[in-house]
């Protein structure tokens, strides 16, 4: 194992641009817009020499952070990997413009929903009442791409978008994204009467799929998705209950049940004090998954939630 590298191959190697050595490691990257995602990894996003990984709250910047944290290299092992394969040095860039604050295209979005309702009740097996109600709340809408809108508010105020595709893309994957220039720490919420405490979820699909199973469990809450393992997006929430007006009485991490999910659910409820927090993670992989389960297993979408 490499114990010593020198200060100009150190040099060399942080100047190596990040796509360029993904791409000539052969790591399958698709270009969305001006960032590259990876394409197993589908919340590992590249745009420049900026890099996250959503589902697993890493980001980072830098080439040489990206391959000790993707590649499980050491320091040294990172800067001789670099100088090794004389990648493609980056282009010198004039500094980052100040982020533009978001602004929501409505534009985009048209009157017929039909899609993006059908979608969520039939493939993804959300409650049509639950459904109703988030379109009369106006937090979902249907852009003309036929893509599921989950509009994030705070205080009335649009601050950024997921967008659900409901059709197969050309690779049979389907499309998800989140509006250029969302709140960055912000997420899909709703309120389920005065809530008092927080559920916090890894998609809005997700969070509809618990309130469809656990409808009658849910009394004066926010259901929060994080679009992913946010640790920023779970701390913001939390002080806007409270900045709110809303004394927060108990925290529920929802994340997938899976080592990332149960990995972060784990950390945070260990640093949270007085018995303040607790886990409610899926028997399956994640909440719709367990939705669509019982559903099957049930012939019968209103044997689910019959007291609606």
């Amino acid at each position: 194992m490499a114990k010593h590298v020198s200060a100009n191959q150190v040099e060399v190697a942080r100047n190596v641009d990040l796509v360029d050595y993904l791409q000539r490691k052969g790591e399958p990257l698709k270009k969305e817009g001006r960032y590259y995602r990876h394409q197993v990894h589908d919340s590992l996003v590249v745009k420049d020499q900026l890099f996250a990984w959503n589902s697993r709250d890493e980001k980072g910047a830098g080439v040489i952070n990206f391959a000790k944290m993707f590649y499980g290299m050491s320091f040294p092992e990172a800067v001789l990997d670099l100088n090794a394969q004389g990648y493609k040095v980056k282009e010198n860039v004039q500094e980052e413009e100040p982020r533009e604050p978001y602004q929501y295209p409505s534009h985009y979005e048209v009157n017929d929903r039909a899609k993006a309702k059908g979608y969520l009740t039939n493939e993804r097996k959300i409650h049509p009442k639950i459904v109703d109600w988030l379109d009369n709340k106006d937090l979902i809408a249907q852009d003309k791409l036929g893509n599921v809108v989950f509009k994030w508010k705070q205080q009335g105020k649009i601050v950024g978008a997921d967008r659900q595709g409901t059709s197969p893309m050309k690779d049979g994957r389907m499309f998800k994204g989140i509006d250029r220039n969302s709140h960055g720490s912000a997420g899909f919420s709703l309120d389920i009467g005065n809530p008092n405490s927080i559920y916090l979820f890894e998609s809005p699909i997700d969070a509809l799929s618990y309130w469809s199973i656990k409808k009658e469990k849910l009394q004066n809450t926010r259901l929060v998705s994080m679009s992913g393992l946010k640790r920023q997006t779970m701390i913001d929430e939390i002080k806007r209950l409270g900045k709110e007006g809303h004394k927060v009485r108990q925290i529920t991490f929802c994340t997938d049940n899976d080592k990332a999910g149960r990995e972060f659910a784990n950390r945070y409820q260990r640093l949270m004090t007085n018995n303040l927090s607790t886990c409610d993670l899926s028997k399956t992989k994640d909440w719709n998954n367990d939705l669509k389960s019982i559903v099957e297993k049930n012939h019968d979408l209103g044997n689910v939630t019959s007291r609606w």
